[in-house]
């Protein structure tokens, strides 16, 4: 019997509650801060997917055209803190954690268990404003880079149990773009993301692609209390990860075939080379000068062309975030 546990829907990890690159570019005036505690629910029970099988279920293919097919309904809960503050007028630290609840029909049935729950990845990093008035047209750009860390929770065997994470380092560098519109504003990042091996089970190791990142956001005010935000986010595979022949040998036990377990464990159980187009759209209300409340809703697409959603869990997130700014 198949056992392996199914990890495409972790791609949604670095993303928390609602994508706070709607407020990325602008930097924090030294000793002000921004904080975010957010509460989302996330849920998936289809992906978009290059494997292709037959009438019989047996793997024909790992690399046919990309299409929609079910997959076993898996749900996350988490409550966390995203957090910015001015170390100077151009220099701005980054911060965020959650806690994490899931549930897996994988899980349940494999191994009698909902799911894990704790702290999950942990993420710092630091924005620096290179511009405020980029060759005179009023926009500014800023640089980020970040690093995730995945020190706060114990990693599992990714053949047989879930974890918090994906249970390695990544670093990611941005290149952020903004500018003031009337009453709303607009902001554009392009980057890159490396992404480090995972050793945990060495010498069964595995490495996921790195990624190249665009997003553009952006909000308007409809009233003094009321805002509009939205954005769409998309990040595309390079196409280098690898895994040790010591874990494509010890896929075997889960039931992949000789001929395409590296492949597949790659595109689809590990989900190690995803391409994603997601979209965001909230509502932003002002309660108090400092106080904040968004709520927020973010759906992939499978688009098309260059721009598509591929080898990646379909899902939905509802969230709402309760911000400070003082």
């Amino acid at each position: 019997m198949e056992k392996r546990i199914f990890a495409v829907f972790l791609i949604l990890f670095g993303s928390i509650f609602v994508s706070h690159e709607v407020f990325a570019a602008w930097t924090q005036a030294k000793g002000h801060c921004y904080n975010s505690l957010g509460l989302s629910y996330y849920k998936t029970t289809a992906k978009f997917t290059t494997l292709h099988r037959d009438s019989e279920e047996n793997l024909t293919t790992t690399s046919g055209e990309t299409f929609k097919d079910k997959a076993e309904e898996f749900n996350s809960t988490k409550i966390g803190y995203y957090g910015e503050c001015g170390i100077t007028d151009t220099l701005t630290g980054i911060g965020s954690f959650w806690w994490d609840w899931q549930r897996s029909n994988d899980t349940m049935r494999y191994a009698g268990e909902d799911g894990p729950s704790g702290i999950g990845d942990i993420t710092l990093g630091l924005r620096y404003n290179l511009s405020q008035n980029l060759m005179g047209s009023g926009a500014l750009m800023s640089v980020q880079a970040d690093v995730k860390i995945p020190e706060a929770y114990k990693y599992k065997h990714p053949l047989f149990n879930l974890s918090q994470g994906d249970g390695q380092y990544d670093t990611t560098l941005l290149l952020q773009f903004g500018r003031g519109l009337g009453k709303g504003y607009a902001v554009f990042n392009i980057g890159y993301k490396y992404r480090f091996e995972n050793d945990e089970f060495d010498p069964q190791t595995f490495k996921p692609s790195d990624e190249f990142k665009m997003s553009l956001s952006g909000g308007y005010a409809i009233t003094s209390w009321l805002s509009l935000t939205g954005g769409l986010d998309w990040r595309d595979t390079v196409g280098n990860a690898d895994v040790s022949d010591e874990m494509v040998v010890r896929s075997y036990e889960t039931g992949l075939r000789k001929s395409t377990a590296k492949s597949e464990l790659i595109r689809d159980t590990f989900a190690l080379e995803q391409d994603e187009l997601s979209g965001n759209i909230g509502l932003q209300f002002n309660i108090m000068p400092k106080w904040q409340t968004v709520i927020s809703y973010t759906r992939d697409f499978s688009g098309g062309g260059y721009f598509k959603t591929s080898n990646n869990a379909f899902g939905e997130t509802f969230a709402i975030n309760l911000i400070y700014v003082n």
